[in-house]
């Protein structure tokens, strides 16, 4: 079957300008709408799946009947190559749109896929065979590798527009594997040290603060990385750093190398960056685009992950009941709005580098950071709206962004989205009051505890109504549909 998008009967210009005309882009709208319900009456493909995403213009091979091997070969690769994007930190809809993509590629029809928290299934039935049915296990810990993402993306692309083969595609994947990063450990370590720094002057902490933030946060990775390679599970792991930052920063305070108030700035940024926020982003996303169960997983590991920390806080509680009321609160410093341009770009970059982001993709971050912080800053200081709804707005612009520039550029958009919020729209003076006063059983923990879980959620809410707004100007502007070869 093929996917014959709207797009693929050319471009009618308007008169002068090269650009459709809304005659066409009507055309083309009702071409898709049409399109959508053939697909979904087919009950033989998966094609409607595409529909809305980057594979959306593909025009694939008429499907075949496949051999049993061919089949086992293409479906291995497809979910190897599904766990990956997982664990590189792909949005769950890009996973499942790369298998469905990638098998139909191949001529396979008659297909099902189902990602779901901890496996990925998918099923070849056509009639009158045998089912064949593979299952690959993902794992639940939810991790990001920008350098892999960025090579996996480009690897379903190879498949799509070179007819790349399943041996030689896995062949691909098993040296992308394989590859070390960009980065050596010390250098992405120092990126979240960087941005470590960048959450403390956000935090109205001192330079003096930012300094100490970066040292304490090389003392808590390198903590909870020896304590990982030991076997400890993660839960704990999570409780141990947050009682070992807590500990250092108020051992800090006594011995008066800092202020209540910069106290709690440093442990402000580095409880930010223990909380499972991209988790929780990912969990709003995969709510809205019905992957319940994902959403379900993900829920479950976020509230694990919270109760660790609550935790960790109640093991140091006797260092904190003393401590002076500076360094039990913080609030975000309102930064002049350049300035807090500059910090959203220096938080980006740190973050991308971080996570291993590749040399190219650097300023694309930083660019994101600007963005997201810009929108932010103009929403909340000039417009004077809730925290709330200011991070709501960034992060659609933020994902629409994304959505429309990332297929030009051959970037995925999680590798721009991510570092646009690691750099400007974390919430963290209100998850560190929170959490700080559960352990403490302070009442009113429970106001910034919503607080904190809205304005999370609400850039999970933006990004996914963004990336919808950035992927639909993209098709619409974008040249007509591609043939995969052999098609």
């Amino acid at each position: 079957m093929s996917s014959d998008d709207a797009s693929t009967g050319g471009r009618a210009g308007g008169p002068l300008t090269g650009r459709p005309s809304v005659a066409a882009l009507l055309a083309r709208r009702r071409e898709r709408r049409e399109q959508l319900a053939r697909l979904r009456d087919n009950e033989s493909t998966l094609l409607d799946r595409l529909y809305g995403t980057e594979f959306e213009g593909y025009a694939f091979p008429e499907p075949y009947d496949v051999d049993e091997a061919t089949a086992v070969a293409c479906m291995r690769f497809a979910l190897r190559h599904g766990r990956e994007l997982f664990l590189a930190g792909a949005e769950t809809r890009a996973i499942e749109s790369a298998v469905v993509a990638v098998t139909a590629r191949w001529g396979m029809d008659h297909m099902t896929v189902d990602v779901t928290s901890r496996t990925i299934q998918a099923q070849y039935a056509p009639p009158g065979t045998r089912p064949l049915t593979m299952m690959m296990e993902t794992g639940s810990e939810d991790s990001r590798d920008l350098r892999q993402l960025d090579d996996l993306s480009a690897l379903t692309h190879r498949v799509l527009d070179e007819g790349l083969r399943p041996l030689a595609a896995e062949r691909e994947l098993t040296r992308i594997i394989s590859l070390k990063g960009y980065w050596p450990w010390w250098t992405k370590v120092l990126g979240g040290a960087l941005l470590a720094a960048m959450l403390c002057v956000l935090a109205s902490g001192t330079p003096k603060a930012a300094v100490v933030s970066t040292v304490v946060f090389l003392v808590g990775n390198r903590f909870g990385w020896a304590l990982s390679t030991n076997g400890l599970p993660s839960f704990y792991v999570t409780g141990l750093q947050t009682a070992a930052v807590i500990g250092l920063t108020m051992v800090l305070a006594d011995a008066h190398a800092l202020t209540g108030g910069e106290a709690a700035s440093v442990a402000a940024a580095n409880m930010v960056l223990l909380l499972p926020i991209l988790s929780v982003v990912s969990l709003a996303e995969d709510a809205i685009s019905g992957f319940r169960a994902m959403a379900a997983g993900r829920l479950i590991s976020v509230g694990m992950f919270l109760a660790s920390m609550v935790g960790g806080i109640s093991l140091v509680a006797f260092l904190l009941r003393d401590a002076d009321v500076d360094a039990r609160n913080t609030a975000f410093r309102a930064l002049p709005l350049v300035l807090s341009l500059v910090t959203s770009a220096v938080g980006a970059l740190g973050n991308a580098i971080f996570m291993g982001g590749p040399p190219r993709l650097l300023p694309w971050a930083m660019g994101a950071g600007v963005l997201a912080g810009l929108v932010n800053g103009v929403l909340h200081q000039e417009l004077g709206q809730p925290t709330p709804l200011a991070v709501l707005g960034a992060a659609a612009v933020l994902g629409a962004a994304a959505g429309a520039v990332a297929p030009v550029l051959r970037i995925p958009s999680r590798s721009l989205v991510v570092p646009g919020i690691a750099g400007a729209l974390l919430p963290g003076p209100d998850v560190y009051r929170s959490l700080l006063q559960y352990g403490l059983h302070v009442p009113g923990a429970g106001a910034y505890a919503v607080l904190a879980f809205v304005t999370t959620a609400a850039i999970g809410v933006g990004t996914v109504l963004g990336s919808h707004i950035g992927g639909a100007a993209q098709r619409r502007w974008a040249p007509a549909s591609r043939t995969a070869p052999g098609g």
